[in-house]
Order: structure tokens, then sequence, then C-alpha cells
């Protein structure tokens, strides 16, 4: 059975901002989407994909073009310094925080000094602190902290333990480069998924004599934005204002990448296409966003062959490859974070099959010396 192209075009001009259900009738329109969604998965099942994957062997770590240099062995989810000189980054999946210095290449424990139960994102704050996400007290072992997560402040100072500012955290937070506003997402995810929460905040961090706490809490986006299709994750601040929140919207179309204006409300669709899109790190002129995408993805959830692209934000649907590390058997590329100055950026080596997020070292990306 050939594939059928399914590429429906929400939002062609950029989109206004879908209308919210009614509560009454909110339980229909769900039920209608679900009736939708199973026929759209049996239409699918003999959906092949559109070109080969896997067909060289060995490990593409071994076969860098010369703009991919390899920066650590072992690490994972990467965030810039706002000067670019140094990297933050975890251990583990839910592990300590390092901080490497570019310069010199050392690295050293940020989260050391206190007892703790392991943090699965490390952001840079525009103060130079840092946000953090880890297991709450009420984290069941079994989950292993992965998905019951909060936010913490940790001062820069390196002083004390990381100060719990009373929101989940769902995947990653995005953070803003000109002041200490931040966002999140609040979520019922794993344990509800067809009727469960999914919603971005935004609020702002203050700190007053070496206490954080967190104020201007306000929701920006759900699931009835989404016909209670999607499930939503935050992922960063557009430059130069950041008065737009770019966003994923997992589970639609395979997954788009989404933006929110912060003052109208409006929403964008600058995927709009059927395969796997996850924003990652945007590009400091705020003109695209390096995304992880998996082509001719038709579920929820991605087989697992990921690379790099680069979209652009200005003329939605429009991509440039990055990374070619699919073409190697059992190996893709994750978590793209870009540099201040928009010419490095800084990605992991995934392993297919691993927990999503994985990654066997970082390397370092010049786009000064790529191939245009």
């Amino acid at each position: 059975m050939s594939c059928i192209d399914l590429k429906v075009r929400v939002h062609p001009e950029g989109g206004v901002r879908p209308g919210r259900a009614q509560p009454g009738l909110r339980r229909s329109v769900l039920l209608l989407c679900l009736l939708c969604s199973l026929c759209l998965a049996l239409i699918l099942v003999g959906c092949t994909r559109a070109h080969d994957l896997g067909s060289r062997t060995g490990s593409p770590a071994d076969h860098l073009p010369e703009w991919i240099t390899p920066l650590l062995d072992s690490g994972l989810r990467p965030d810039w310094s706002a000067d670019g000189s140094h990297l933050v980054y975890l251990d583990a999946l839910v592990g300590d925080v390092f901080e490497l210095n570019l310069e010199t290449g050392e690295s050293r424990i940020l989260t050391g000094h206190f007892d703790h139960s392991g943090f699965t994102r490390a952001r840079y704050l525009a103060s130079g602190d840092l946000l953090v996400c880890g297991p709450g007290p009420e984290s069941g072992a079994e989950e292993k902290g992965r998905w019951r997560t909060q936010m913490y402040f940790l001062p820069r100072d390196g002083h004390g333990p990381a100060q719990p500012l009373r929101e989940p955290c769902f995947e990653g937070p995005a953070v803003s480069r000109q002041n200490m506003q931040i966002a999140w997402t609040r979520t019922d995810y794993p344990d509800e998924i067809l009727l469960g929460r999914s919603e971005i905040w935004t609020g702002r961090l203050e700190v007053e004599g070496g206490e954080a706490r967190l104020v201007d809490r306000k929701k920006r986006v759900d699931r009835s934005d989404f016909m209670y299709l999607a499930f939503l994750e935050t992922q960063d601040f557009r430059p130069p204002d950041d008065g737009e929140l770019i966003f994923t919207a997992y589970a639609y179309k395979g997954g788009e990448v989404m933006g929110v204006d912060l003052v109208s409300g409006e929403l964008t669709n600058y995927s709009q296409d059927w395969a796997y899109d996850e924003a990652e790190g945007v590009f400091p002129d705020g003109q695209s966003v390096a995304v992880e995408r998996e082509l001719d993805t038709y579920t929820a959830v991605p087989v697992g062959d990921i690379d790099i692209w680069r979209l652009s934000l200005h003329e939605p649907h429009v991509y440039r490859r990055l990374t070619f590390f699919t073409e190697y058997a059992g190996y893709g590329a994750n978590n793209p974070v870009i540099s201040p100055d928009g010419k490095k950026m800084v990605f992991g080596l995934r392993i297919k099959g691993g927990e999503h997020g994985n990654a066997e070292g970082l390397f370092l990306y010049d786009f000064t010396k790529a191939q245009p």
C-alpha cells in the first residue's frame, strides 16, 4: 500500500488562533477528534517511509565533516552562557549539572555541594544564575524522576541548595535573554493522555536577598487550541525582543513547531508539514530555529530516525538539513543549542532505541566552515 499524501495545511497564512471550545461542547469535540484519529491511523497502517535510512555502517562520530568536531565524550542537554564562553550540561538524563569552560576545556560540577535526586534540565538565566529542573519530593522512585519534575533556582555563586519555585517542569523550560521571564509546561502526561492537561505558562523570577520567587504567572496556550489533539512543550523565546514563544505541539500532524505571540495571543504554525518536528534552539537573529526532525512520521511517537534541521521562522515550511547522522544505522542527532553569536551549535549524538533525549557525547558545529 502506498502512502497517501495527508499534508493538511492548518493556518496557511500564519494563522489566527483557533477558537476555544465551549465547555458544553468539549467532550463531543474530543470524541469526534478521537474517532477521526482512529480512522487516520487505520489509513496509515500500510504507509512506508519515503527514503532509506541507516545505509552506512559504523558511527557518524568516526566520519565527521570538517565543520563538526567532538566536544565531550559524555554529556547531554547543553545550554550556552550569555557570552558564549561556557556550557552547562548534564551527565545523565537524571543527573548532576556541570559547567564546561570552552577555552580551557575544563568542567566543574555545579550541583555537588547539596543533596538532591538529580536534574533533568539546566538553563542559564539572564542574570547568570541557573534555572534547573529535577524530581520533586513526591516523585516515586519507579518513575526515576523523569516526568514528575519541578523547577528550581540555582544561584550562580554556588552557595546553598537549589530553591524550589513550586511549579512543574515537563521536559524543558524556556528562558528569556533579555530579562528574568521564563516559560514552562503544566501537564498530566504520562498519567493521563486522552483527557490530560497540557498548558504553557509564563512568569517572571524575582530575586531579593538571595531568595527567588515566581510572579506574574499567565497561561498562554492549552490543548483546546489544538482540538485537544496535541501535547505541548515550551522551548525558547524568539529574539531579538522575546515577544514570541516558540514551542512544540506533539502528536499534532506528527509534531509541529509553533509560536504564540505574547501580546496578541495569535498562534503560528511554522512547520506546516506531516513529519516529526521538535523545536530546539532559536538562532539569535530570530529568523530560524534548529529542530529535531524525522521525515514521513505519521504517528504520535517518532521511530527514532532524527537529525537536526534549520527551520525558517520568517517563511513557514522552509527547511535546511544540518546533520546526516541517521545515514548510519542506529544513530541520530539531538538537542541542538545555538551560540549567542549564531556561529556555532552544540548537539548530541543520539542512539536510536535508547531513552528519549539520550546522547553519547556532545559535538560542536561551526557554521562559518559548513557548506552553504
